[in-house]
C-alpha cells in the first residue's frame, strides 16, 4: 500500500449556536450518546447510564453499574446495552432500564457494543471478542484477540471487523470467531473500523489511517496525518472523514487516500465525525464543537462548551 501524508491547513471563524436544552450528569461523559424511540441514552463516569427525552432533556431514568462506564450504549430491538468498568455488559428495557441480563467478561469492558443476526459483538480488557445472544444473554462464542479491545466491532458480511491494544486489526468469522485475517499496524489501534466500497478504514495511535480489503485484508492505502489517531473514521460519498490528536479533521479520498482538505481545531481531535445535510460535524479538546462544510472543511459554525470534548456527536432530524 502506498503512504499519504498531509500538511497544515489552517482555517479560523466562529459563530453563535445556543443548545436547546442541558441535562448535567453527576461526572464526564466520553463516549457517544445513542438516541433510540423519542430517547437519549448517555453513559457517564459515575457510573451510571442516563435515559433523558429528546425533545427536552428531562430525566426518565438512571441505571448504576459497578463502575464507571466509559463504552457507548447501544440499542438493538427494545433493549439498550452498555459495557462497564465492572467486567458486566447489561441488557436494559428501554422505556424504564430494567436489567433483562448481564453477563460477565473478565475483565473492564471499553469496547462499545455492535448488534446483528441477535447477537451482541464487543470486545473487552480480558484480550478476547464476545458474541452474546441478545434475548438470554447466553454466550454464542469468544474469540481470542491476544490483546485489550477497545474498538467498537464493525459487523459486515465479511466477519467481526475491530482493532486491539496490541496494533491488531482483526477480522473474526461471524459464525465461530475463527481469525479470518489480521493487519499490524505500529501502535494500538482504539479507532473503530468502517466499511465502504469494501474497503475497511481505521486509525492507529501509530498516527495513521490504513485502508483494508475487506475480504483479505490487503493494505490499499496508508495516510499519515502526523498525530495519534482516536478518532473513528465516518465514510460519505467516497470521502473518509477522521480526526487526530495534532488538531485535526482529515477529509481523505477512499480510493487513493490523498487529502481532500484537513482542519485544525485549537485542541486534540478524539471525537469521531458526524453529518448532516452539507455540513459535518466534530468535537476538539479545545471545548468546541465544529460544524465545517464537506466539500472544503470551511467553517461554518462553533458551539463553545465549557470542557473538552472527547465524545462524538449524534444527530438525529437536525438536531445534535
Amino acid at each position: 500500500g502506498e503512504d499519504r501524508e498531509i500538511f497544515p491547513s489552517v482555517k479560523v471563524g466562529t459563530s453563535q449556536v445556543k443548545p436547546l436544552w442541558l441535562f448535567q450528569c453527576e461526572d464526564e461523559i466520553r463516549s457517544k450518546v445513542a438516541v433510540a424511540k423519542g430517547i437519549v441514552f448517555a453513559a457517564a463516569y459515575d457510573n451510571n447510564l442516563y435515559a433523558v427525552s429528546a425533545d427536552r432533556g428531562e430525566f426518565l431514568w438512571k441505571f448504576p453499574t459497578g463502575k464507571s462506564i466509559g463504552a457507548s450504549p447501544y440499542v438493538y430491538e427494545d433493549a439498550v446495552f452498555v459495557g462497564s468498568a465492572d467486567n458486566n455488559l447489561y441488557s436494559l428495557q428501554l422505556r424504564n432500564g430494567r436489567e433483562n441480563w448481564r453477563f460477565s467478561a473478565q475483565a473492564p469492558i471499553f469496547s462499545s457494543p455492535s448488534g446483528r443476526f441477535d447477537n451482541i459483538f464487543f470486545g473487552a480488557d480480558d484480550g478476547y471478542v464476545y458474541a452474546v445472544n441478545v434475548l438470554r444473554g447466553a454466550m454464542s462464542w469468544r474469540a481470542n484477540a491476544y490483546g485489550a479491545d477497545r474498538s467498537t466491532p464493525l459487523i459486515s458480511e465479511e466477519g467481526v471487523i475491530f482493532g486491539t491494544e496490541e496494533g491488531e486489526i482483526y477480522c473474526k468469522d461471524l459464525s465461530d470467531g475463527k481469525t479470518k485475517w489480521q493487519v499490524q499496524t505500529e501502535k494500538a489501534v482504539i479507532s473503530s473500523p468502517a466499511l465502504a466500497e469494501d474497503i475497511v478504514v481505521a486509525g492507529s495511535l501509530d498516527g495513521a489511517v490504513y485502508a483494508l480489503d475487506a475480504s483479505s485484508g490487503w493494505r490499499i492505502w496508508r495516510y499519515r496525518t502526523l498525530g495519534a489517531v482516536v478518532s473513528s473514521p465516518l465514510i460519505h460519498k467516497g470521502i473518509v472523514y477522521i480526526g487526530s490528536a495534532n488538531g485535526y479533521l482529515h477529509a481523505i479520498d477512499i480510493d487513493s487516500g490523498s487529502r481532500v482538505w484537513a482542519y485544525q481545531t485549537n485542541g486534540q481531535v478524539a471525537s469521531s465525525p458526524a453529518i448532516w445535510g452539507e455540513t459535518v460535524y466534530v468535537g476538539s479538546t479545545d471545548g468546541a464543537i465544529y460544524g465545517l462544510t464537506l466539500e472544503g472543511g470551511d467553517l461554518q459554525w462553533r458551539f463553545e462548551t465549557n470542557s473538552q470534548v472527547i465524545a462524538s456527536p449524534a444527530i438525529i432530524d437536525g438536531v445534535m
